[in-house]
Protein backbone atom coordinates (compact mmCIF):
# COMPACT_ATOMS: atom_id res chain seq x y z
CA UNK A 1 0.00 0.00 0.00
CA UNK A 2 1.32 3.37 -1.39
CA UNK A 3 0.71 6.25 1.36
CA UNK A 4 -0.47 9.38 -1.07
CA UNK A 5 -0.84 11.98 1.98
CA UNK A 6 2.84 13.16 0.96
CA UNK A 7 1.43 14.14 -2.43
CA UNK A 8 -1.28 15.61 -0.99
CA UNK A 9 -1.33 19.46 -0.94
CA UNK A 10 -2.27 21.03 2.37
CA UNK A 11 -5.21 22.55 2.24
CA UNK A 12 -4.63 26.78 2.48
CA UNK A 13 -5.30 28.51 5.47
CA UNK A 14 -7.74 30.64 4.22
CA UNK A 15 -10.41 28.36 2.74
CA UNK A 16 -10.30 26.15 5.92
CA UNK A 17 -11.29 29.97 7.74
CA UNK A 18 -13.79 30.80 5.32
CA UNK A 19 -15.48 27.69 5.66
CA UNK A 20 -15.29 27.86 10.19
CA UNK A 21 -16.74 31.40 9.24
CA UNK A 22 -19.82 29.74 6.90
CA UNK A 23 -20.44 27.18 9.47
CA UNK A 24 -20.44 29.87 12.51
CA UNK A 25 -22.76 32.42 10.75
CA UNK A 26 -24.96 29.61 9.74
CA UNK A 27 -25.41 28.11 13.17
CA UNK A 28 -25.70 32.27 14.64
CA UNK A 29 -28.31 32.70 12.17
CA UNK A 30 -30.25 29.82 12.44
CA UNK A 31 -30.40 30.92 16.92
CA UNK A 32 -31.53 34.10 15.44
CA UNK A 33 -33.99 33.45 12.50
CA UNK A 34 -36.68 34.63 14.32
CA UNK A 35 -35.15 38.02 13.60
CA UNK A 36 -36.16 39.95 10.40
CA UNK A 37 -31.96 40.74 9.73
CA UNK A 38 -29.49 37.27 9.03
CA UNK A 39 -26.25 38.79 8.68
CA UNK A 40 -24.62 42.19 10.34
CA UNK A 41 -24.72 41.08 14.07
CA UNK A 42 -21.37 42.11 15.00
CA UNK A 43 -21.79 45.46 13.48
CA UNK A 44 -25.10 46.36 15.62
CA UNK A 45 -23.05 45.80 18.45
CA UNK A 46 -19.96 48.04 17.69
CA UNK A 47 -22.94 50.37 16.89
CA UNK A 48 -24.25 50.12 20.44
CA UNK A 49 -20.72 50.37 22.20
CA UNK A 50 -20.53 53.66 20.16
CA UNK A 51 -23.38 54.89 22.31
CA UNK A 52 -24.53 57.17 19.33
CA UNK A 53 -21.35 58.77 19.04
CA UNK A 54 -19.73 55.95 16.47
CA UNK A 55 -19.64 57.54 12.48
CA UNK A 56 -19.43 55.16 9.61
CA UNK A 57 -15.63 55.99 9.28
CA UNK A 58 -15.05 54.30 12.75
CA UNK A 59 -17.38 51.80 11.91
CA UNK A 60 -15.31 50.91 8.31
CA UNK A 61 -12.01 51.10 10.67
CA UNK A 62 -13.25 48.68 13.41
CA UNK A 63 -14.40 46.09 10.82
CA UNK A 64 -11.62 46.91 8.67
CA UNK A 65 -13.76 47.43 5.51
CA UNK A 66 -14.27 50.33 2.95
CA UNK A 67 -16.54 52.87 3.42
CA UNK A 68 -19.00 50.98 0.75
CA UNK A 69 -19.39 48.27 2.46
CA UNK A 70 -19.71 50.22 5.37
CA UNK A 71 -22.88 51.94 3.74
CA UNK A 72 -24.23 48.74 2.54
CA UNK A 73 -24.61 46.90 6.21
CA UNK A 74 -25.89 50.90 7.52
CA UNK A 75 -28.53 50.74 4.67
CA UNK A 76 -29.31 46.90 5.21
CA UNK A 77 -29.93 47.35 9.22
CA UNK A 78 -31.83 51.07 8.49
CA UNK A 79 -34.24 48.99 6.00
CA UNK A 80 -34.79 46.70 8.88
CA UNK A 81 -35.09 49.17 11.80
CA UNK A 82 -32.01 48.55 13.71
CA UNK A 83 -29.85 51.11 13.12
CA UNK A 84 -30.69 54.78 12.70
CA UNK A 85 -28.61 57.60 11.35
CA UNK A 86 -28.02 61.51 12.87
CA UNK A 87 -25.76 64.65 12.49
CA UNK A 88 -23.00 64.17 14.85
CA UNK A 89 -23.01 67.03 17.46
CA UNK A 90 -19.26 67.23 17.61
CA UNK A 91 -18.96 67.80 13.46
CA UNK A 92 -22.01 67.96 10.76
CA UNK A 93 -20.66 66.68 8.08
CA UNK A 94 -20.05 63.42 9.93
CA UNK A 95 -22.91 60.67 10.34
CA UNK A 96 -23.10 59.11 13.40
CA UNK A 97 -25.32 55.63 13.95
CA UNK A 98 -27.37 54.81 16.74
CA UNK A 99 -29.27 51.69 17.67
CA UNK A 100 -33.22 52.19 17.34
CA UNK A 101 -35.67 50.88 20.19
CA UNK A 102 -36.34 47.16 17.90
CA UNK A 103 -32.71 47.30 17.93
CA UNK A 104 -32.28 46.83 21.39
CA UNK A 105 -35.12 44.53 22.19
CA UNK A 106 -33.08 42.06 20.34
CA UNK A 107 -29.63 42.82 21.07
CA UNK A 108 -29.56 40.52 24.30
CA UNK A 109 -30.76 37.90 21.85
CA UNK A 110 -28.06 38.58 19.75
CA UNK A 111 -25.55 38.89 22.69
CA UNK A 112 -26.87 35.71 23.85
CA UNK A 113 -26.45 33.55 20.17
CA UNK A 114 -23.06 34.99 19.75
CA UNK A 115 -22.01 34.07 22.54
CA UNK A 116 -23.50 30.09 22.58
CA UNK A 117 -22.11 29.68 18.83
CA UNK A 118 -19.00 30.72 19.93
CA UNK A 119 -18.98 28.34 23.06
CA UNK A 120 -19.93 25.55 20.69
CA UNK A 121 -16.99 26.18 18.31
CA UNK A 122 -14.50 26.54 20.76
CA UNK A 123 -15.98 23.51 23.08
CA UNK A 124 -13.30 20.37 24.05
CA UNK A 125 -10.51 23.43 23.27
CA UNK A 126 -8.36 23.81 25.80
CA UNK A 127 -8.43 27.30 27.69
CA UNK A 128 -4.74 28.04 27.06
CA UNK A 129 -5.00 26.81 23.32
CA UNK A 130 -8.48 29.47 23.31
CA UNK A 131 -5.88 32.38 23.94
CA UNK A 132 -3.26 30.98 21.69
CA UNK A 133 -5.43 30.81 18.36
CA UNK A 134 -6.68 34.58 18.92
CA UNK A 135 -3.00 35.60 19.56
CA UNK A 136 -2.44 33.79 16.48
CA UNK A 137 -5.16 35.02 14.47
CA UNK A 138 -4.46 38.41 15.07
CA UNK A 139 -0.67 37.94 13.80
CA UNK A 140 -2.12 36.59 11.11
CA UNK A 141 -4.76 39.37 10.78
CA UNK A 142 -1.10 41.32 11.22
CA UNK A 143 0.65 39.78 8.85
CA UNK A 144 -2.16 40.99 5.77
CA UNK A 145 -1.66 44.73 7.03
CA UNK A 146 -5.26 44.91 8.16
CA UNK A 147 -5.21 44.85 11.80
CA UNK A 148 -6.72 48.11 13.26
Amino acid sequence: MVDDSKNLIREPIGRIMANIGRMFMADLHRSLSHLDIERSYYPLLLIEAGNGSLTQQELAGKLSCDKVQVVRIIDYLSSNGYVERGQNPNDRRKTSLQITLKAKKFLPDIKRAMKETTELALSNVPEHSIEELYALLKTIEKNFGTNK
